[in-house]
């Protein structure tokens, strides 16, 4: 879809809110070129000489004609009052200090109207004791959403304890979810407690609900109806007081019906339900959170970009970001360390074409030519870049889903695992 944001720079009043919340202000650079350079960077080029004019609301203002050149703290244009309201020191902190540091929800999720609709729900129902199901396409931020959960209740100095159902193997979740005694299987030889008896008195975060399996959802379902856990050999039950935030990217009503999924858990877990959007129905704050990942970008990586290319804003405008949030903050921190001070469209493009970051046939024939690698040798690089390439398009074919990439694959878990790793397939 093409960017109407930025052709001939005609703004309607709506379009332009969209930018200025995104942070990001139209400007030109001192060869003339087109660019959007972020807000509280705005004053250093000014001095810099680095821009020589921008626009505010309507109008363009050329830097001579500027008072703020002269007189830096005598300005106060519409990006010093967003500055007054949006830290953004906190950016690249972590989100429990963000919080701690007074950031508001809205600073953190985003300021668009998706964005406030996840903030008000989350700031009630975290005064609760309700069982809550976060549901959303992968990417768009379910865990950051339980972690505020957790920080906003009352039981934020207490544990939080996040579980991924999906990367635990079906033969070791019982214990890794209610703990066992030493000697109750084989390889026991100590006691360990489980997730739940970790989690006592604060939150437990299960991710991934979909991939539990019949016998554990019927467990689960117990200690939801009991509040007891008994571990694995144990010869008594133990009480806890837990809160438990789960999420999932799977249809679990479709789930229902076809009986993969408990129907009186579901509802068990759904004592209250938060939708978390797809980045694609949050495009008025699309440009806000690439901002807020450049500028934790130049902290992480100690750069200094300062803006995009109006290239670059096009093509953020038209990319599908099937990834939602996180593809797009994964880009932006790559293309952050591959630009000098603003990012161009090949910067963001060397990531986001498919297929760009999977190790090519050609490749691996080329390097072993040049180091003249023996038959054997490159037989098995060419099978390690094949069997990275499949596994990576399984696993998003399966939307990251790994029980179904699993499945798809005919491996097991540990296999899976395994081979992730091996090939840094995150």
């Amino acid at each position: 879809m093409p960017c109407r944001l930025l052709r001939g720079y005609s703004f309607t009043p709506d379009e332009w809110c969209v930018l200025m919340d995104g942070m990001l202000i139209p400007a030109e650079s001192e060869s003339g070129k087109a660019c959007f350079v972020l807000k509280n960077c705005l004053t250093r080029l000014i001095q810099e000489r680095k821009i020589q004019r921008f626009r505010r609301s309507s109008e363009w203002l050329d830097i001579d004609a500027d008072q703020r050149r002269k007189d830096p703290g005598g300005y106060y244009g519409p990006e010093r009052r967003l500055s007054s309201i949006v830290d953004w020191t906190l950016f690249p902190l972590s989100i429990e200090e963000q919080l701690r540091r007074g950031h508001s929800l809205e600073a953190i999720l985003g300021y668009g109207e998706r964005a406030k609709e996840i903030a008000l729900k989350l700031k009630n129902v975290a005064k609760t004791e309700l069982s809550v199901l976060i549901q959303g396409e992968t990417g768009t931020g379910k865990g950051i959403a339980a972690l505020i959960l957790h920080k906003l209740s009352k039981r934020r100095n207490n544990p939080f304890i996040r579980v991924d159902c999906g990367t635990i193997p079906p033969t070791l979740i019982e214990s890794e979810l209610f703990g066992h005694e030493k000697g109750s299987f084989t390889g026991a030889f100590r006691k360990k407690p489980g997730r739940f008896q970790v989690a006592n008195g604060g939150t437990i975060f299960l991710d991934e609900i979909a991939n539990l399996s019949l016998e554990m959802q019927t467990r689960l379902l117990g200690f939801l109806e009991e509040r007891v856990v008994d571990s694995i050999g144990a010869t008594r039950s133990v009480r806890l007081d837990v809160r438990i935030v789960s999420a999932t990217n799977a249809d679990l009503v479709g789930q229902i019906r076809k009986y993969p999924f408990r129907e009186d858990l579901f509802y068990r877990l759904n004592e209250f339900e938060i939708h978390m959007p797809s980045l694609r129905e949050r495009s008025d704050d699309l440009f806000y959170l690439a901002t807020k990942f450049v500028m934790t970008a130049n902290v992480e990586l100690e750069r200094n970009i300062f803006g995009f290319s109006e290239k670059a804003i096009d093509f953020l405008s038209g990319y599908e970001w099937n990834g939602n949030i996180r593809e797009l903050k994964n880009i932006i921190k790559r293309a952050a360390l591959l630009a000098d001070e603003v990012i161009e469209v090949e910067h963001l493009l060397g990531e986001a074409r498919e297929g760009e970051a999977s190790v090519s046939l050609d490749s691996c024939l080329e390097k072993a030519f040049l180091k003249a690698r023996p038959l054997h040798e490159i037989n098995g690089m060419i099978r390690a870049a094949v069997e990275k390439k499949i596994i990576e398009r399984v696993y998003e074919q399966s939307r990251r889903n790994k029980k179904k990439t699993c499945e798809a694959l005919g491996i097991d878990y540990s296999t899976l695992f395994r081979k992730m790793k091996e090939h840094a397939i995150q």
